[in-house]
């Protein structure tokens, strides 16, 4: 099981509440995680990727904190290889299966 430090529980936080504020006009699809988790095997690191932008076409962009680093999933749920990097293992693998990984973050999400 990973161990998240606190300060990535605060910004969960943060964010859950400015996603779900009374500002926003959509909502967010439900099958959607806040972020997903990925092993990089070259840099021996866990990256986060949380979510960034949903495309009309059900596109999602998971980015990094620094907006460096990001992985796209495409409208099926598969996360897609990096055009301009390596990759960690998530590439190839539907949400479905990060999800079963406990290599996702879920939204908590209240009311209606």
């Amino acid at each position: 099981m990973l161990k998240l430090p606190f300060a990535f529980a605060a910004f969960s936080s943060v964010l859950v509440t400015l996603a779900t504020g009374s500002a926003v006009a959509q909502k967010i699809p439900p099958e959607l995680p806040l972020a997903i988790v990925c092993w990089n095997g070259a840099a021996q690191t866990w990256r986060a990727g949380y979510l960034d932008t949903v495309k009309e076409d059900g596109t999602v962009i998971y980015s990094s904190l620094t907006g460096q680093l990001s992985a796209t999933v495409n409208a099926k749920g598969v996360v897609q290889p990096p055009s301009n990097r390596l990759s960690g293992d998530c590439p190839g693998k539907t949400l479905e299966q990060l999800r079963a990984m406990g290599r996702v973050i879920e939204f908590q999400r209240t009311g209606k």
